[in-house]
């Protein structure tokens, strides 16, 4: 079965971050293929070097940095986002493709079941 994951929330202004990443983690650990889109505000996941520790949240860039060893190699990221944010594609923490959204809707139309956090 194939699974999107749409992470749409930055990374600690609550626990949507967390939780849509450790679902992912869960699903492709049970052997599910899973992809992931960070759009919107989720974009800003994806920059390196976050002080999570200074806000007295847990870091998700371990998370990130384990989505090869669950076998989560579709990682896209929304170019229209990214550029909103002043985001460059070649500054993210870790490997993604940069897709529009005419490409993100035609992708999830393929999942069997897509999850928006």
């Amino acid at each position: 079965m194939h699974f999107a994951f749409l992470l749409r929330h930055p990374p600690y202004s609550k626990q949507h971050a967390r939780e849509g990443l450790e679902a992912a983690l869960a699903a492709a650990a049970f052997g599910q293929e899973v992809s992931l889109y960070f759009m919107g505000d989720g974009v800003l996941q994806l920059l390196p070097d976050q002080k999570a520790t200074q806000l007295a949240a847990k870091d998700t860039s371990r998370m990130l940095q384990a989505l090869d060893m669950y076998d989560i190699e579709n990682v896209y990221v929304d170019r229209t986002s990214l550029q909103a944010r002043g985001i460059a594609e070649d500054a993210l923490a870790i490997k993604c493709t940069a897709v529009d959204s005419r490409q993100i809707r035609q992708q999830l139309a393929t999942a069997q079941q897509v999850f928006c956090f």
